[in-house]
């Protein structure tokens, strides 16, 4: 990442900033919603997902360090991903994170949850993302 970023440098207009928006290194929360009743239903986990946040936080860092870029803005913001059932669910992992899984046990509680509160019931999952504004450096 950290070549890509000075890559994408060289190529910038003078001083444009870049934007950079992942997730941060936390597994992200699933809950089951319904109306106004939340329950919380366990983690998301995943094989590298959070290894490679890691290694994209290590690189701003490094770039910063080094002076190529300053960092002059970041927000820390809350991203929800819903779906209507557990299979909804699970076909959205299989298809846009392939390393992410559901724990036995929170496979369990969402499904017990969902059969508990019927066809109404919804699973979010909270995911907390950043994004950082790059400036060049000089």
């Amino acid at each position: 990442m950290v070549h890509a970023l000075v890559k994408v440098k060289q190529v910038l207009e003078p001083g444009a900033p870049i934007l950079v928006v992942h997730d941060t290194v936390d597994s992200p929360r699933i809950t089951v919603q319904y109306l106004d009743q939340s329950r919380y239903a366990g983690l998301l986990k995943s094989d590298t997902s959070f290894e490679n946040q890691r290694l994209a936080d290590q690189a701003i860092d490094q770039l910063v360090q080094q002076g190529i870029f300053s960092v002059s803005n970041f927000r820390i913001f809350e991203n929800d991903i819903r779906a209507d059932s557990l299979a909804d669910f699970t076909e959205w992992l299989a298809d846009s994170w392939e390393s992410a899984y559901l724990p036995p046990g929170t496979r369990e509680k969402i499904a017990e949850l969902v059969e508990n509160w019927g066809s109404e019931a919804e699973i979010v999952l909270h995911m907390i993302s950043r994004i950082v504004q790059l400036d060049p450096a000089g």
